[in-house]
């Protein structure tokens, strides 16, 4: 008789557990529609709860919204890479951008019915490590900590060049940045941990009078190196995504 009165309290205590558990963070109000072809891709919060997106593809939405890279995402029909989409969205209150990005997934999933899982799987990697000769960085003793990327167009030059400076930047904030230039994933192999100030000049399209590529600038100017390697790579899988109707 007692363990049947325990029971049904346990049940009584799990169905109001049910009943009071919170709905998933949303939007108050959005609006998702067909993007029209000539307009310019745009992604931008503001506060006050605003978000708008501009001829985007529900891949690069679903990027933004589970903080994932390209090579990260696995799966989901072919037009997750084709059709583009506006979307105005308006939370309540001043909401953080990590909270609207949950009110974005709550959106994903009523509006495209998207359904999503995650897995980690052994990849392809890059390993940064410490080239022969040892690492050519300067310890910093900045307050401030950051990393900054410019795009260089002198008209003396063929192509197109970039400048990555860090400033009190750990190799962890540099092996991240690597991976977003390279669409691989990078791991601190170092060793190095301490805080350093760094600059990093080096081209994109392999033509040497434009500068050196990404492996030879950071061995020549940093005294590092990006080797191959394999290693756990988190993957976001699309199980289920279908186009919304415009509203």
């Amino acid at each position: 008789m007692i363990r049947a009165m325990l029971g049904l309290a346990a049940f009584a205590v799990c169905a109001a557990f049910a009943q009071n558990a919170a709905p998933p963070p949303a939007f108050e109000v959005a609006s998702v529609k067909p993007a029209p072809q000539n307009e310019a891709a745009d992604f931008r919060t503001y506060p006050g709860g605003r978000l708008t997106m501009t001829n985007l593809t529900l891949e690069v939405i679903i990027r933004e919204a589970f903080t994932v890279k390209h090579y990260q995402i696995s799966g989901g029909p072919r037009w997750l890479e084709s059709d583009r989409f506006d979307i105005e969205a308006k939370a309540d209150g001043n909401p953080s951008r990590e909270q609207m990005m949950a009110m974005l997934r709550t959106l994903l999933a009523e509006r495209f019915q998207l359904k999503v899982h995650r897995e980690t799987r052994e990849g392809d990697v890059y390993a940064l490590v410490v080239a022969k000769g040892g690492p050519k960085l300067k310890e910093s003793t900045a307050q401030d900590s950051y990393m900054r990327l410019f795009r260089n167009t002198p008209p003396e030059l063929p192509g197109v060049s970039y400048t990555q400076t860090g400033q009190k930047a750990s190799m962890a904030m540099l092996a991240g940045r690597l991976a977003e230039i390279e669409a691989r994933p990078v791991l601190d192999r170092t060793g190095l941990k301490g805080e350093y100030d760094f600059k990093l000049d080096y081209a994109i399209d392999n033509n040497p009078d434009t500068g050196p590529s990404i492996f030879s600038a950071l061995q020549e100017q940093l005294g590092l190196k990006l080797e191959t390697a394999k290693g756990p790579v988190e993957v976001l899988i699309i199980d289920k995504a279908e186009k919304p109707s415009a509203n």
